[in-house]
């Protein structure tokens, strides 16, 4: 227990509290090298991702102006259109009571805002449902759906895309996601790879700061009106298959990379209650840290967090 103020630390809490600073500065510097490596392979695969959704594949096609600022030349057979001519229709789902739990057995689940944040769908991001609750069977989550978040605490992840690759619950949308239903003559993997671009991050951006009083809300009126550079159905398909293939690796590096930081916070969880439990003796090892200052200056902060 810590003391109240006017009281002095003993000898035992003073080493407690600087093997614990060395530690976490030590954590904290592994933890921000990581996440600079995982901001550089993003910004690779960005990189990837916006060449091939603007440009196509081939080396030097024709350009011409698409007229929009931030998309600029494309090639001159790509037509640019809206989303709203580009899908049957957009459905949402619903805000029903739920509970903290993952569904299990015959029970439902309602998708999380956070279900696709930075472009991976995952299906443990939901809540469970009342037994009782009436399934709607138009806003059921099925495997191939591409997905869309409308609203999240953070306006980064606004606007984020995924599309549902496998299911291992019953799952149904929320009130928070958006779930565009393609035409046939438009492949759905192109678009999600083009929603996941830098030009549509930048529609987004626009869209939900001039949204007065919604700045985390990503309306469906600004969504339908998004443009997009089309190449046809057969090119779109084939630059969809290869971004695929280059963007496997880096997205494995980051994979890696995100697990050895959640090894390293659980390490870091594990020892402070160690030391500060007494089940750890620290005091020999302190005495031997160097007398330096420590740029530690609290934990690494989270994730952003995913709202319900």
């Amino acid at each position: 227990r810590m003391p109240l103020e006017g009281q002095h630390l003993s000898d035992e809490q003073v080493a407690i509290v600087r093997f614990l600073d060395w530690v976490n500065a030590r954590l904290d510097r592994a933890i921000r090298a990581k996440r600079k490596v995982i901001a550089l392979l993003t910004e690779q695969k960005q990189a990837i991702v916006q060449r091939a959704v603007s440009r196509g594949l081939k080396a030097g096609p024709a350009l011409v102006d698409s007229g929009i600022p931030w998309l600029g030349s494309v090639p001159q057979h790509w037509t640019i259109r809206r989303l709203r001519t580009l899908v049957h229709r957009v459905d949402q789902g619903v805000s029903p009571l739920a509970v903290g739990f993952l569904a299990e057995g015959d029970s439902w689940g309602v998708l999380k805002s956070g279900c696709v944040n930075r472009g991976v769908f995952r299906d443990t991001e939901h809540k469970r449902l009342a037994g009782d609750f009436a399934i709607d069977p138009g806003i059921v989550v099925k495997v191939g759906d591409v997905l869309i978040s409308r609203a999240c605490g953070t306006p980064a992840l606004v606007g984020s895309v995924g599309r549902v690759m496998q299911l291992r619950y019953q799952l149904i949308l929320s009130d928070k996601t958006f779930r565009p239903v393609f035409r046939s003559d438009i492949d759905a993997d192109f678009m999600v790879w083009a929603m996941n671009s830098r030009y549509y991050r930048q529609q987004v951006e626009q869209a939900i700061s001039g949204a007065e009083g919604m700045a985390n809300n990503l309306p469906l009126s600004s969504l339908r009106d998004f443009r997009f550079a089309l190449p046809p159905r057969e090119e779109a398909a084939a630059i969809a298959a290869h971004l695929g293939r280059e963007t496997m690796a880096i997205d494995r590096s980051i994979a890696r990379l995100e697990r050895e930081i959640a090894l390293l916070r659980e390490y870091r969880t594990r020892l402070t209650a160690d030391v500060v439990t007494g089940q750890l003796d620290v005091r020999a090892a302190a005495a031997r840290l160097p007398h330096v200052a420590t740029d530690y200056e609290g934990r690494e902060p989270d994730d952003d967090l995913d709202e319900a």
